[in-house]
C-alpha cells in the first residue's frame, strides 16, 4: 500500500562537510531548540480496551512565534507527561499538547511557565528549499544531552507517504543519513525553519525525510480557529492517461492531458460533482499531465495532490474536466472526508465492539501493520473495495475471538472482514452495534467477506457478555468514539483537540 518508512524516536543527520549556513546562527538558534522527555501510554490496537503500558523516550522541537513548540506528532502522541528543556537551558519545564496532526506528523506543544521563554529567539518559517540547497539539522543523538548540529543537502522534493499517517503529502528528501535521534528536530537554512525532521527509509543509506514549509504552514493556518480539521481529499480514485488509446477513447484532443476518474466516494467532496469516466484536465488552472502531475511554483513537477492539499477544509477548488468530449467547469467545496480504509485512526483510542467474545474493529492500515500482516484476506478485500459507498463507510473486521463456551467452534478466527450481520451490511462500527442491539430471534449470523458464516445463540451471547468482560478484565463492551452518549467511560484526556 505504501513505501515502508520508519519513524524516528531520535534524529541525527550526518552528511558531507561544506561551506554551509551552519556557521551563521548556532547561538540564536540553540535558544529555541528544545529537548522533549515524554512518558506515553498508548492504546493497544490488538486489545483496544487496554493500553500497551508506560514507556519513556525523547524527542526534539523548535520554538516558533506565539511561544509554541513545534514537533512531530509521533513524539507526543498518547503522552501522559511531557517535560521540555531548551538546548541552552539547565531546567526542565512541564508542557502539554494543544494541537496534533497525525496526517502531517506535526504537533504544537505549550509551556505555561513564562520563565521558559526568557531570552528566546523564535524561529521564523522559511520558504520551500530548492534541490541541492544546503540545510542544517539540529537534534539530540541517542544517549546525548548536548545539541548536535549536522549538515546535508536537499536531494528530492515529491509527494510521498508519511509513516505516521500513511497519507501522501509533500515531502523533502535529504541526501544524508537520518538515524535514531531526535524526531521533531528543526531543519534550518539562513536562520529560517525549512523543515521538521520526520522519518527515514528502511534498507536505504543516506535517505531521510523532512516536513517542508507548505505542510507546516497548512497546519499552523488550520489551527488558528482553535480546531484541527486536517488536509483535504478529493474523494476520487484516479488513473493516468499515458495510453494513447485511452486518451482517444475519452475523446481527448491531441494537445489535452489529464487524469481519468475511476470512482467517486459517496458523501465525499466530489460526490454529485464528478462522475466516473470524467477526465480532470486542470485544477485551479494548473494543467494536469497524463502522469498525474502538475507544475508547481518553487517545486517543479509534482503529484497533482499538491493542488488541492494546499487548500484548507472549507475552501473551494475549480476543476476543468472533459465529460463525453465536452469541456466543463466544476467547483468543489473541500470538506472533511475519510477513506474507507484510513491510514490512521481518527481518535487516540481505538473503537471496538465486543459481543459474545467476538471483537469487531474498523479496518485501518495502522491496524494491518500492528497485526504483523496477519490480515491478508482483509487487505485483499480493502484493496478491491476501498471506496466509501452509501452502504459502507468503514470495513468492519473481526479482530479476534475471546474464547468462551458461547463462541466454541470459532475461537481460531481473526482478521476476517464482516460483510453481513443478520443479512444487513454494516455501514460502519456504530451501525454494527445498532444491529446487534436491535437483533431479535434465536440466532445472530455474521457472514465474512469470503462467505464463511458465524452463528451464535443470540440470547446466550448476550448473557455471556458480562462474564466475558469480567474474565478478560474489560470495562466496557464497546467504545464508539468521543462524544458518544451510550454511558461509556470518558476517555477525553486522550482525544484530539
Amino acid at each position: 500500500m505504501h513505501r515502508k518508512a520508519f519513524l524516528l524516536s531520535l534524529v541525527v543527520v550526518g552528511g558531507a562537510v561544506w561551506a554551509s549556513p551552519a556557521a551563521a546562527q548556532p547561538r540564536a538558534v540553540t535558544s529555541s531548540v528544545v529537548k522533549l522527555q515524554v512518558v506515553s501510554d498508548p492504546p493497544n490496537l490488538m486489545a483496544p480496551w487496554q493500553t500497551e503500558g508506560v514507556s519513556l523516550f525523547g524527542g526534539s522541537g523548535v520554538i516558533i512565534e506565539g511561544k509554541r513548540i513545534l514537533t512531530n506528532a509521533h513524539v507526543v502522541e498518547s503522552a501522559v507527561s511531557i517535560e521540555v528543556k531548551r538546548a541552552d537551558g539547565r531546567a526542565s519545564f512541564p508542557a502539554k499538547v494543544v494541537f496534533i496532526s497525525h496526517d502531517a506528523d506535526l504537533a504544537l506543544v505549550e509551556v505555561d511557565d513564562e520563565e521558559f521563554f526568557e531570552a528566546v529567539h523564535p524561529i521564523p518559517l522559511g520558504k520551500m528549499p530548492k534541490l541541492q540547497q544546503g540545510v542544517v539539522v539540529y537534534g539530540f543523538p541517542v544517549g546525548g544531552n548536548t545539541l548536535s548540529i549536522t549538515s546535508g543537502i536537499v536531494s528530492r522534493v515529491e509527494v510521498d507517504t508519511y509513516a505516521q499517517s500513511y497519507r501522501d503529502l509533500l515531502s523533502v528528501q535529504i541526501d544524508a543519513a537520518i538515524n535514531e535521534g531526535n524526531s521533531g528536530g528543526p531543519v534550518m537554512t539562513n536562520g529560517a525553519l525549512v523543515g521538521i525532521a520526520m522519518q527515514g527509509l528502511k534498507n536505504a543509506d543516506n535517505v531521510g525525510y523532512m516536513i517542508p514549509p507548505p505542510v507546516i504552514q497548512h497546519f499552523l493556518e488550520d489551527v488558528k480557529d482553535g480546531r484541527y480539521d486536517g488536509f483535504p481529499h478529493l474523494g476520487v480514485a484516479l488513473q493516468n492517461m499515458e495510453s494513447e488509446a485511452q486518451r482517444r477513447g475519452a475523446r481527448m484532443k491531441p494537445e489535452e492531458t489529464g487524469a481519468l476518474v475511476l470512482r467517486v466516494d459517496y458523501g465525499g467532496p466530489s460526490y454529485g460533482v464528478l462522475r466516473p469516466r470524467d477526465v480532470i484536465l486542470a485544477i485551479d488552472g494548473h494543467e494536469v499531465a497524463n502522469d498525474l502531475s502538475v507544475g508547481w511554483e518553487g517545486i517543479g513537477r509534482v503529484d497533482l495532490a499538491v493542488a488541492y492539499q494546499s487548500k484548507q477544509i472549507g475552501d473551494e477548488v475549480d476543476l476543468t474536466i472533459l465529460r463525453s468530449g465536452n469541456r466543463v467547469q466544476k467547483r468543489i467545496t473541500l470538506k472533511a472526508h475519510t477513506p474507507l480504509v484510513p491510514g490512521r485512526r481518527r481518535t487516540e483510542w481505538p473503537r471496538y465492539v465486543q459481543f459474545g467474545g467476538l471483537v469487531f474493529q474498523p479496518l485501518s492500515e495502522q491496524l494491518i501493520d500492528d497485526a504483523d500482516a496477519g490480515y491478508s484476506d482483509a487487505v485483499s478485500f480493502a484493496e478491491v473495495n476501498n471506496l466509501v459507498t452509501r452502504a459502507r463507510r468503514e470495513i468492519i473486521l473481526l479482530g479476534q475471538v475471546l474464547p468462551h463456551p458461547v463462541n466454541r467452534g470459532y475461537q481460531e478466527w481473526g482478521g476476517e472482514v464482516i460483510r453481513l450481520v443478520n443479512g444487513i451490511v454494516p455501514r460502519d462500527l456504530d451501525h454494527l452495534a445498532a444491529i446487534l442491539d436491535a437483533a431479535k430471534g434465536p440466532w445472530v449470523r455474521f457472514v465474512s467477506g469470503d462467505g464463511y458464516v458465524i452463528t451464535l445463540d443470540l440470547e446466550a451471547a448476550r448473557r455471556a457478555n458480562r462474564e466475558i468482560l469480567l474474565d478478560y478484565g474489560i470495562v466496557e463492551d464497546r467504545y464508539l468514539g468521543p462524544g458518544t452518549s451510550d454511558g461509556r467511560r470518558d476517555r477525553s484526556r486522550r482525544s484530539e483537540r
